[in-house]
């Protein structure tokens, strides 16, 4: 029996099922990782992610990543009221890959690793602290600069993409956070006795 062929009494039980299950997702807080309606798009994480101070980090590679999270946590700008400090640790390798017969390699891949902590700046608490890693590969030419163009291409994209993994990272912490405040000892409120 093909499924055009089904009962119609199947398909309304298999639409209600559906409609039951996302009823349940979206009762139990479930929110999307992707999209409009993100955890990155959060309100909370994207106020959160102005108090992030990004530091200056060296050489090219340091310059590019603080670029990428400036233009991902700050899009608005920061504010001057830093709550939270990142520091952030990149570690290079360039591989040859594809070795010919004369010793000469037609592929490389740049290997990224950047280890990352985000620190309260009040206690000096690290509240959240990450590995990241990438590959990519790129192509080596005879032309030596196309061969520099390519890999800096490579360096490029692993650098997006690990910025766009701590922004995901970062959001879904500050939205978990927004979700399950930290439990604080609560004060009684004074009494007053009338006279």
């Amino acid at each position: 029996m093909s499924w055009s062929e089904r009962s119609p009494i199947g398909r309304r039980t298999r639409s209600l099922a559906i409609t039951g299950i996302l009823s349940l997702l979206a009762a139990c807080g479930f929110k999307p990782v992707y999209g409009v309606n993100s955890a990155g798009k959060s309100p909370s994480a994207v106020q959160e992610f102005a108090a992030i101070e990004i530091p200056v980090l060296p050489n090219r590679l340091g310059q590019q990543m603080r670029n990428l999270l400036i233009d991902a946590l700050h899009p608005d700008g920061a504010t001057g009221d830093y709550r939270y400090k990142l520091a952030i640790a990149i570690k290079e390798a360039v591989v040859s890959l594809g070795l010919q017969q004369n010793s000469t390699s037609t592929r490389g891949q740049v290997r990224l690793t950047i280890r990352y902590s985000l620190i309260d700046a009040e206690s000096s608490k690290v509240v959240l602290t990450e590995t990241l890693r990438t590959s990519t590969g790129y192509n080596i030419l005879i032309n030596q600069f196309s061969t520099v163009l390519s890999q800096d291409d490579a360096e490029a994209q692993g650098l997006q993409q690990i910025a766009d993994d701590m922004t995901l990272h970062m959001a879904l912490y500050f939205t978990t956070q927004d979700q399950n405040p930290k439990q604080t000892a609560k004060t009684p409120a004074p009494t007053t006795m009338a006279q």
